[in-house]
């Protein structure tokens, strides 16, 4: 059985195979401008580089799946467009990140949130103030990004959608349930090549931090995507939408503070200890390295 069948699956004759051709170009696009975003960032030895290629791949996965529909979406434009609304949200944080970074000197050491403008959504400023901790790791780069990418910018991806009049959100749960399958399903093999790309020892490093990489597997990707939908909902009530927004703008330094400030003291004291004397993990492509997967036509 393929994913997602059995799930309300689409009648053969609802949608063509040109409309199918049509969505998976939309998310070719996204596709492209993350290739550019991974290629500038390894550049400049960015820290931002992580996430941007995990990104990459996931969304790499989600335009080959469009365009064999491997998945059956019944409304694979509705996909299409919630794929470039969510990166939409993404680009517009790191473009005022690097407005940011443009304005003066790059800053130097350890960065706090509240040093960066109010024009960087706060999750995001929390992220890029956590990369810049001495010695943080590769896999903390993928898990608070993608903290922030999940918890508040797809509530208010999926805020928008539904603002456009393209019929209520009920009617595309069992797509956005597909896509929760799809994600799922490529989180291992993404894994995997994070850690050729950027750190050789990340199943070393993955040992160090069980317990506390929930997120990053294919149970967590659905309760984060399944909370992101309930945020959604909470966003469209007038009478809740400011506690939702307080809510998806804290959660993600929240999410920051427990995974480096673990319950168990003697985890606390070991990950303080690795901070001290362990080098950086990260390592960098040389120069010039294709981002491999990326499709011919991007």
């Amino acid at each position: 059985m393929r994913l997602g069948e059995g799930d309300g699956e689409r009648p053969p004759d609802l949608m063509t195979e040109d409309a199918t051709a049509v969505a998976a170009d939309k998310v070719l696009g996204v596709v492209g401008e993350l290739t550019a975003r991974v290629m500038q960032y390894d550049a400049a030895q960015d820290p931002r580089a992580v996430f941007a290629y995990t990104y990459f791949r996931l969304t790499s996965d989600l335009a080959a799946s469009l365009r064999t529909d491997t998945l059956a979406f019944r409304t694979p434009e509705w996909v299409a467009d919630l794929s470039v609304s969510l990166a939409g949200a993404y680009f517009t944080a790191m473009e005022a990140i690097d407005t940011w970074l443009g304005a003066g000197p790059r800053p130097r050491g350890e960065v706090r949130s509240a040093d960066m403008p109010e024009s960087i959504p706060k999750p995001w400023r929390d992220v890029y103030a956590a990369s810049t901790v001495r010695h943080s790791y590769v896999l903390e780069e993928v898990l608070f990004s993608m903290m922030a990418h999940m918890s508040y910018d797809l509530p208010l991806a999926l805020q928008a959608l539904a603002r456009t009049g393209r019929g209520e959100l009920r009617d595309h749960i069992a797509d956005f349930h597909r896509m929760n399958d799809l994600l799922a399903s490529s989180i291992d093999t993404v894994q995997d090549e994070i850690s050729a790309r950027y750190c050789r020892r990340l199943q070393s490093l993955d040992r160090l931090f069980t317990g506390d990489d929930e997120l990053f597997t294919s149970y967590g990707i659905r309760v984060a995507r399944g909370m992101a939908w309930f945020n959604c909902d909470r966003l469209r009530d007038p009478q809740a939408t400011a506690g939702a927004m307080g809510s998806i703008s804290r959660s993600t330094a929240a999410f920051i503070a427990e995974f480096r400030s673990p319950d168990d003291w003697r985890r606390r004291l070991a990950f303080r200890v690795l901070r001290a004397v362990v080098p950086s993990r990260r390592q960098w492509p040389p120069p010039g390295t294709p981002v491999e997967g990326a499709p011919r036509s991007v």
